[in-house]
C-alpha cells in the first residue's frame, strides 16, 4: 500500500507534550547544561586574568632572580603593579 506523502519525516520521532514530566526532565537538563558552560567559561575567564597578573610579576622581576624577596620588595614591586593599570 502507497504511504502518504509527508508520513515518513516523523518515523522515529515523538511529539512529546509540553506540560509532561518528560519535558520538565529535558528542560532542566538543558538549563543544568546551560549552567555548567556558564560556569566553565566564568572559571576560564577568571583563571586567565590570574595568569595575566602573574605573567606581569614575572617579567617585572629582578632580572637576576633573587632566591628570596624581602616584605619590602613585594610591596615595591605591587605599587608598580597597581600604578600600571
Amino acid at each position: 500500500p502507497p504511504k502518504a506523502p509527508g508520513t515518513d519525516k516523523w518515523m522515529g520521532k515523538k511529539v512529546i507534550h509540553p506540560y509532561s514530566r518528560k519535558a520538565a526532565q529535558i528542560m532542566r537538563e538543558a538549563h543544568k547544561q546551560e549552567k555548567k558552560e556558564k560556569l566553565k567559561n566564568e572559571k576560564a575567564l577568571c583563571f586567565n586574568l590570574i595568569g595575566e597578573k602573574l605573567q606581569w610579576f614575572q617579567n617585572h622581576l629582578d632580572p637576576p632572580p633573587k632566591k628570596r624577596y624581602s616584605n619590602k620588595d613585594a610591596c615595591e614591586l605591587t605599587e608598580r603593579h597597581s600604578k600600571c593599570k
